[in-house]
């Protein structure tokens, strides 16, 4: 056996905080682990309450955790109590203390992250960078690899590499500017933001980004970028750890959201619009993820009934409960920039999917095509009703899962994503 190359990834977003970038370099750190490489991770410090996926971390993976920076760290402690309610399931009822301080952390949250640049994640910078240096110092890494988002993270790998010397893969799960605006910024300072991101471009060896979309984004804006640089590395999934969950049991036809609302970006409305006109006792739909000011329209709109919200839920918590979905909805963005890492999750739950697409050219819906996964709809209600009718007769006539192809996809697997970044550091 060679040299065990040793890598230092710096991603903000990791174990035993969730989200899609952070399930993607737990599981591509797994994977390259497994694959002979040494892997460092510089992450930040979160309370010991939070421990959502913390011990299935390869203990081959050595992480160093560093303060976050005041906002967050008060932000991580004092959100405990709402998370633990959220999963149990149960309605939130906060008192009016609670609601008021609520407030004044949006509020704070909107002043800061408009006066931070990139944003308010980049209180992180000086913490991560003094343990970073000292790493860079004390190993010797033949590579550096930065997860984004958060932006912060390009900006440590941009210094670390200035001072290392050593070959810098910088990984995009989103671009830093969106081409359509899920949160305000101000137009001086994405000017400074795109000046920032093209001084980093210019300096990195190779980069990797989820989608064909982020890429051809790219190029159209920085046309000067070396084409040859970017390689595509989507998400994956795992259908080792989906077959260690147990599913629920439910004799309902029973549809699955697992994922994220936004309001400019990934709209449920015409969903929600389909569901609450339906009159079928036997179907009954399951929402888990952030979905943000949307939990108070299902309020709104009487819908609680109908649609069980259960917040955020653990990762394992996520992969049973899709297991046990008769359907797995997905809902498309409304650009061609980013396919939402969740559909290939779903792939691995091996249920059929409803995928409503966000756009005529909708990238997750030409992958469900593709692979006979389930069927398409537009974004529209009477669109929405015809394909759960569809696939609730199928159901009642016990055909529903020999009419798609369930079986999983080796080809979209974690395992198979590790080899496409191992490709990509043999080439630097």
């Amino acid at each position: 056996m060679g040299i065990r190359k040793r890598i230092l990834l710096v991603a903000y977003n990791f174990p035993p905080l969730i989200s899609p970038q952070s399930l993607r370099w737990f599981y591509l750190c797994r994977e390259l682990s497994r694959g002979g490489y040494l892997i460092d991770v510089l992450t930040i410090r979160m309370p010991t309450a939070f421990r959502d996926m913390v011990d299935d971390v390869s203990k081959e993976i050595t992480i160093y955790r560093t303060f976050p920076g005041p906002f967050y760290y008060l932000t991580f402690k004092y959100s405990q109590e709402s998370s633990k309610s959220e999963k149990s399931g149960m309605s939130v009822n906060h008192s009016t203390f609670w609601k008021i301080l609520s407030g004044i952390h949006f509020k704070t949250y909107k002043i800061l992250n408009n006066l931070f640049i990139p944003d308010i994640y980049s209180e992180w910078l000086p913490f991560a960078i003094k343990i970073g240096l000292n790493l860079t110092k004390t190993k010797k890494y033949d590579l550096i690899i930065s997860s984004s988002e958060p932006r912060v993270c390009h900006l440590i790998g941009y210094f670390l590499k200035k001072k290392a010397g050593v070959p810098w893969i910088a990984d995009y799960g989103d671009p830093w500017i969106y081409p359509v605006p899920i949160s305000p910024e101000f137009k001086c300072k994405k000017k400074i933001i795109e000046r920032i991101e093209r001084n980093i471009l210019k300096r990195v060896d190779a980069i990797s980004v989820t989608s064909e979309g982020i890429k051809k984004l790219y190029l159209e804006r920085y046309p000067s970028l070396n084409e040859e640089r970017i390689h595509v590395v989507t998400q994956g999934f795992d259908p080792v750890m989906f077959s260690q969950v147990k599913k629920e049991m439910s004799s309902k036809f029973r549809i699955v959201y697992c994922g994220s609302f936004y309001k400019n970006l990934r709209d449920p409305m015409a969903f929600f619009k389909a569901i609450k006109e339906m009159d079928k006792e036997n179907i009954e739909v399951i929402i888990a993820g952030r979905i943000n000011e949307f939990a108070d329209i299902l309020k709104k709109e009487g819908l609680c009934e109908k649609i069980k919200y259960r917040g955020f839920l653990d990762h394992k918590e996520s992969l049973a409960l899709q297991k046990s979905a008769t359907v797995l909805l997905h809902i498309g963005n409304f650009t061609d920039v980013q396919v939402p890492g969740k559909i290939y999750e779903y792939f691995g739950a091996e249920r059929p999917i409803l995928c409503i697409k966000g756009i005529d050219r909708d990238l997750s819906a030409e992958l469900v095509k593709r692979y006979n996964k389930g069927i398409m709809a537009d974004n529209k209600k009477e669109d929405i009703t015809e394909g759960i009718m569809k696939l609730y007769e199928l159901w009642q006539k016990g055909l529903l899962d020999a009419s798609f192809n369930l079986d999983a996809v080796e080809d979209l697997t974690w395992r198979k994503r590790a080899e496409d970044i191992s490709n990509i550091i043999k080439t630097l």
